[in-house]
């Protein structure tokens, strides 16, 4: 055994530095992942906040910004169920201005369409 260490020190080498390379990739990988799925997160939050009436610096969207908050929910496939909770259960007819639920939840209604 230890003629065959002394004979393959060069590729024992290569092989632990490459053993350890991908070691780090893989934890690289890992965090990237979640760094990612946190940022989708606050994404996710940020456009309910919009659709509720509230920006994440506390100011006013318009319709329009609401409107196109509710639609970008599409691109959150993970969340579609909690989508589907967060509107499907709630009374917002009767939370909301009469003017948000004339124009907003019209698509939020359609919104849920489409991700059934």
């Amino acid at each position: 055994m230890l003629d065959f260490i002394t004979q393959n020190k060069d590729l024992i080498s290569v092989f632990t530095v490459s053993l350890a390379g991908l070691f780090v990739f893989v934890k690289w990988i890992d965090a990237r992942n979640r760094e990612l799925k946190e940022k989708r997160y606050k994404t996710y939050m940020d456009l309910i906040g919009v659709i509720s009436g509230k920006r994440a610096d506390s100011t006013t969207p318009n319709l329009a910004e609401q409107i196109a908050a509710t639609w970008f929910l599409l691109e959150y496939k993970e969340y579609y169920d909690t989508t589907k909770k967060i509107f499907s259960d709630s009374d917002l007819d009767k939370m909301a201005n009469e003017i948000w639920v004339d124009h907003v939840l019209p698509h939020i209604h359609k919104l849920l369409k489409e991700v059934d």
